[in-house]
């Protein structure tokens, strides 16, 4: 099995030992289980982080007052219509990059109805998944149809309407949003109320005064694992849990609506380790990854900054894969909303 101790350029921080899940799909020797271990990043979660990175900031005039996911279904109006209110353009962008996936991924299903034994290796790994599990049914046929349905939900309703319309509140994201940023947000000052700062994540029985002193660096820079706020909701992961070796030096997302969420590497970007984008599978972002992709695209990279703390690895702060980064073109439908 593959795994990657990744060793800071300078100083003397411990290495970033990561597990397979870890690395970029064409960076790993094994195959990734669907059972055991935790999601992918999907491309479209990817793309979608691509999406806002190019969008630039969103204002606080753009989010919604309230919204309700469970009740809400793609052939609702428009919530930003009925609210006279500008939609911002990094969800116009996402909208259609689910258009567009979805209609990407029509060619994995009719490779699989025209050759039940036809490989899936560029497949995303949860539909690979699901499509196996597909032909291995007594009606295969029926079996894709129910899938291709499924995965259809996901693109035009789970996606925007119960994860990104949900995110975009002045209740969720709104949070993260110093009270002077109304039509106008400058990237420094979202930084100056939120921070992203290099740690070190230490086991709950680890010494911190003598990790910081083998490893010459403030001890205001060490942290139990017990001490973030993924310690305390049982479906939020700590780096332990996705299999990171400790100490590990990683990016500590410190937020201005109080919480204290490590940014995990997986897959081959990070994935937020909040209660909100663990508790339910179908979540692609998060108000933290919101976050940190405006402020990623505010840099003009694919690597989050070291606002506060110590210089992490690039790979605990790379935010989207380079592959998808270097073929994804943000854009809007023939028709947006604006």
């Amino acid at each position: 099995m593959t795994s990657r101790r990744i060793h800071p350029y300078k100083g003397s921080l411990p290495p970033l030992s990561l597990p397979p899940g870890a690395l970029a799909k064409t960076d790993q020797q094994h195959r990734y289980d669907v059972d055991d271990e935790p999601p992918t990043i999907e491309p479209i979660e990817h793309r979608i982080r691509l999406d806002f990175m190019t969008a630039g900031p969103v204002h606080r005039s753009q989010l919604l007052d309230q919204h309700n996911p469970w009740t809400t279904d793609s052939s609702e109006a428009d919530p930003w219509r009925e609210a006279g209110r500008s939609k911002p353009l990094g969800l116009l962008y996402a909208e259609e990059s689910c258009r567009r996936t979805l209609a990407e991924e029509q060619q994995y299903y009719d490779r699989v109805e025209a050759d039940p034994s036809a490989e899936l290796d560029d497949v995303p790994a949860f539909l690979a998944h699901r499509l196996q599990a597909c032909r291995e049914t007594d009606d295969p046929s029926a079996g894709l149809e129910k899938e291709r349905a499924r995965r259809e939900r996901w693109y035009s309703t789970i996606i925007p309407c119960m994860n990104l319309y949900h995110v975009l509140r002045r209740s969720s994201y709104g949070s993260l949003l110093p009270p002077s940023v109304g039509r106008s947000a400058d990237i420094d000052e979202l930084t100056e109320h939120n921070a992203f700062v290099g740690m070190v994540v230490v086991d709950d029985d680890a010494d911190i005064q003598a990790v910081a002193r083998e490893h010459e660096i403030p001890g205001q820079f060490v942290a139990h694992e017990r001490d973030l706020s993924s310690s305390a909701v049982e479906c939020a992961p700590l780096p332990s849990d996705f299999g990171i070796d400790l100490p590990a030096p990683l990016l500590v997302g410190e937020y201005a609506s109080g919480s204290r969420y490590p940014l995990l590497p997986w897959s081959d970007g990070l994935v937020c380790s909040c209660p909100y984008k663990h508790d339910r599978p179908w979540r692609v972002l998060c108000k933290h990854e919101l976050l940190a992709a405006i402020v990623a695209g505010g840099k003009d990279s694919i690597f989050l900054p070291v606002t506060r703390g110590l210089e992490v690895p690039h790979r605990a702060r790379r935010f989207v894969s380079p592959a998808i980064a270097s073929r994804h073109s943000p854009r809007t439908g023939a028709e947006p909303y604006r």
